[in-house]
């Protein structure tokens, strides 16, 4: 009898990925290294709707979710609660946007369906934690104090491009600036 050497019938084939906590590299930059404290309650509070039946919050997170992991493919992903604010912001605008134009076309049923959606999105939207109009408002007369000694005086749309830029990464909405930035320049 001769002896063969025995194959494995189970060859481990080499790691793609080395396991350790080093971040894997990706083809877009990333925005923010740990999200912010909201993001990480979607799901949990995802499958606590589905568990008390309440569609209409399921509705309004099974969508939110879903943008958010549409804009995970873009070059701008929600990462932290500032984005997700924006994001939450826009939705509220087209769903105000949207039960108006019902309201016109006589569908009172799609309008409570629209304001129901506006409810559950500005609850998430309070517990981001945006600034209040009183910190928007003193980091505004700073910067339009600042402008006041340079060339051309106070432009609105440069002092709003620079208060933004000192609100980077911070939840505060844009239309609520941009009304301050009005307010202060014209004082």
């Amino acid at each position: 009898m001769s002896t063969l050497p025995l194959r494995p019938l189970f060859r481990p084939r080499p790691l793609l990925y080395p396991l350790s906590n080093v971040a894997f590299t990706t083809t877009r930059p990333r925005r923010s290294a740990s999200p912010g404290p909201i993001l990480p309650t979607l799901r949990p509070a995802l499958l606590a709707a589905m568990k008390a039946k309440d569609t209409q919050r399921l509705t309004v997170l099974r969508s939110l979710l879903a943008s958010i992991t549409n804009a995970s493919k873009t070059s701008s992903p929600i990462a932290n609660d500032a984005a997700l604010y924006t994001l939450l912001n826009k939705r509220i605008s087209e769903c105000n946007t949207a039960a108006k134009e019902f309201g016109e076309a006589g569908r009172q049923d799609l309008v409570e369906k629209e304001q129901g959606e506006v409810v559950v999105l500005k609850e998430i939207a309070e517990r981001c934690g945006a600034l209040s109009e009183e910190e928007v408002r003193g980091v505004v007369e700073g910067v339009v104090e600042g402008m006041k000694g340079e060339k051309g005086g106070v432009q609105v749309g440069k002092a709003t491009g620079k208060v933004l830029g000192e609100l980077k990464g911070k939840p505060v909405d844009r239309e609520m600036v941009m009304r301050v930035v009005k307010e202060v320049a014209e004082a």
